[in-house]
């Protein structure tokens, strides 16, 4: 009678389980279907030298197109950009690959690997988001790195972001650089993924200043951006 009574509660329990909600991942912060898109509203200004500025405001659509299996034990997705300046329509701009691993997300940039998120998410977990490419390395950050170490942490979790009139909660803040120094340049850069839905804040401001002759901390830009790119829709097609 114990037996039965133990099988009986283990197929109980399985049963509960099928029809219960899937399990929440690291991944999900970043999800990729081939089909899907997200598209984004963006205020970009360009600096090129003293005194020259080019302001402009654009969509940008990402469409993911193919995928593959990859020798890290993961998927790889190939993501086509775009891009809409005048409301005229979407032209093709990119095409990124994303990378989704048991241990972290890594998005190919022009060719550059960046490592975006790092497994497993918890609020002041940092890694080094060059890692993966000539601007980094495998070394780790620390004082006496003497490559270009971004270290990117999770600053915050959980917090409400408004997105097109929805709350959401089940948010991640990654900031990849927090150099506010105007004397010289200010590297100031952060992501807010959303869990099923992926990117949906970016913020940059990256600004060389002027530090020869009367100029010296005057903050007169001499070469840089900034950007603010948010979502507007996303789905598949």
């Amino acid at each position: 009678r114990k037996y039965f009574a133990f099988v009986i509660l283990v197929l109980a329990s399985a049963c509960a389980n099928e029809g219960g909600p899937a399990p929440k991942n690291d991944s999900d912060y970043f999800p990729m279907e081939v089909g899907a898109y997200h598209t984004y509203d963006v205020e970009e200004t360009r600096y090129e030298a003293l005194g020259g500025q080019e302001d402009l405001q654009y969509q940008l659509k990402l469409s993911v197109v193919g995928s593959f299996e990859n020798s890290e034990g993961g998927i790889t997705y190939a993501v086509q950009r775009f891009t809409d300046n005048k409301g005229n329509g979407f032209e093709y701009l990119d095409t990124w690959s994303v990378r989704i691993g048991p241990s972290r997300v890594v998005v190919s940039e022009g060719g550059i690997d960046f490592v975006k998120l790092a497994f497993p998410l918890s609020k002041g977990r940092q890694w080094n988001g060059n890692a993966l490419n000539t601007l980094g390395g495998d070394e780790g950050c620390g004082d006496n790195a003497t490559f270009s170490c971004d270290t990117y942490e999770v600053t915050d979790t959980g917090f409400p972001f408004s997105l097109n009139g929805d709350v959401l909660n089940e948010t991640l803040e990654v900031v990849q650089s927090n150099n506010p120094d105007l004397i010289v340049k200010q590297d100031v850069r952060k992501e807010i993924y959303a869990r099923h839905i992926g990117l949906v804040y970016k913020e940059a401001t990256v600004l060389e200043y002027c530090t020869v002759g009367d100029c010296i901390g005057k903050q007169q830009i001499e070469k840089g951006y900034t950007l603010k790119q948010t979502l507007t829709a996303y789905g598949k097609e």
